[in-house]
């Protein structure tokens, strides 16, 4: 492995949390940014600025303190659109992407059966969960299984194709060769969980074809409490009036409401203001870094700390199948018959490190590939290859005691 490809480790003194020492003197190792990333203090200071000196409802106060709120709440839809390649009124600003798809799964009108496979995250499983709901197998690696959509599009009658862009699990990521445009052609939309993927990766909509993507801010050095659901113009302008009240109506003139065009229409009442300046704040953090090198770098974690953990004995990586070129997001594995949550307490305690341990909100994943619980190590731009060391070398020892 290449360590050209590893971002400077200068870049950790961007998170004041990394600059934490538990009792033993040991510095923080935080390996589990799947679940939340840490900010960085640009993102830090820019909520504070807001709750400080800019503290206004957005989109209905008339006066110089709502002018700049609505302004810089505006500014950070426009900042995400151009992250992904979308227009800004094709960005809706909601709470994290589980809100995010279950807006698509309640709200899109369904003329057909909905495709799932069996390894999503819980977010992008249990809002199809219905009469309609047809479960696809995983592939090996844990990701979704083209050849397996592409037989049941065969079979007709498919409305919506849900599916993970990056495992949460596995890190699979999925291939998308010809696929949405077999969708397309069958007459369906493709809805799209980007929560592992687009922190970690450039991504373009329009490359992708997809016509709904959901996100989450946290995962991607922002603050917590704000996500983002992309949809095409036109697939937006179909989905149903779901949150009804202020922020969403043009007026209520003699009791009828008029609803706003989207987004605005599904954002209802006063939204996440600090959070989605926070949101801006990070993806210009991202953006001056370099979404292409974090994806290399993240790629290279990964792979070191494969290498080392299959020369530990006991020790099974989940979906690892050798096709390494579509593994690029989060490893987990299990150790031996040592429970995962005495592991992880064990890391958590004698070592300082933070890792994920459980079903990873992917139970039936687990259940599919035939393994318990497990542990997870997930990569960020602010992780160095002495991590990696550090967490092999105590996942050794814990194996040997």
């Amino acid at each position: 492995m290449s360590t050209n490809t590893i971002l400077s480790p200068d870049l950790r003194a961007d998170f004041p949390l990394l600059s934490r020492e538990f009792a033993s003197g040991q510095p923080l190792v935080y390996l589990d940014s799947a679940a939340t990333a840490l900010k960085p203090r640009s993102v830090i200071e820019a909520v504070a600025d807001v709750l400080s000196h800019r503290t206004a409802n957005v989109h209905r106060a008339v006066h110089l303190l709502g002018d700049e709120a609505t302004e810089m709440f505006e500014g950070a839809r426009r900042k995400v659109a151009r992250l992904i390649g979308a227009e800004p009124h094709e960005i809706i600003l909601l709470r994290n992407t589980t809100e995010a798809l279950n807006l698509v799964a309640r709200c899109y009108p369904r003329k057909g059966r909905v495709l799932v496979s069996r390894g999503e995250h819980h977010s992008n499983l249990l809002p199809w969960h219905g009469a309609d709901l047809t479960l696809v197998p995983p592939g090996p690696d844990g990701g979704s299984d083209r050849q397996a959509i592409l037989r049941e599009l065969a079979r007709g009658g498919v409305s919506i194709v849900a599916l993970t862009l990056v495992s949460n699990v596995t890190g699979a990521q999925a291939d998308l060769a010809g696929l949405v445009s077999a969708v397309h052609a069958a007459g369906a939309v493709v809805v799209m969980d980007g929560a592992q993927a687009v922190p970690h990766q450039p991504i373009d909509v329009q490359d992708l074809g997809c016509d709904f993507l959901a996100f989450s801010g946290h995962k991607m050095c922002g603050p917590s409490g704000v996500g983002v659901l992309y949809g095409r113009a036109e697939r937006l302008e179909q989905l149903d009036w779901y949150l009804q009240g202020g922020g969403t109506v043009e007026e209520v003139a003699s009791g009828i409401p008029k609803a706003k065009q989207a987004p605005w229409r599904f954002e209802a009442g006063t939204p996440a203001i600090e959070a989605v300046i926070g949101l801006g704040a990070a993806v210009d953090y991202l953006q001056a870094i370099g979404l292409d090198r974090v994806e290399s770098h993240c790629r290279s974690l990964r792979a070191q700390a494969r290498e080392r953990l299959l020369r530990i004995p006991g020790v099974r990586i989940l979906g690892d199948t050798g096709g390494l070129p579509r593994l690029s997001g989060p490893l987990s594995f299990t150790v031996a018959n040592i429970l995962s949550h005495m592991v992880a307490r064990a890391l958590s305690d004698a070592w300082g490190i933070c890792v994920r341990s459980g079903y990873h909100c992917a139970q039936p994943l687990h259940e599919q590939l035939q393994s318990p619980p497990s542990l997870r190590l997930s990569f960020y731009l602010y992780n160095q290859l002495w991590e990696i060391d550090r967490v092999v070398e105590a996942i050794t020892r814990i194996v040997r005691h």
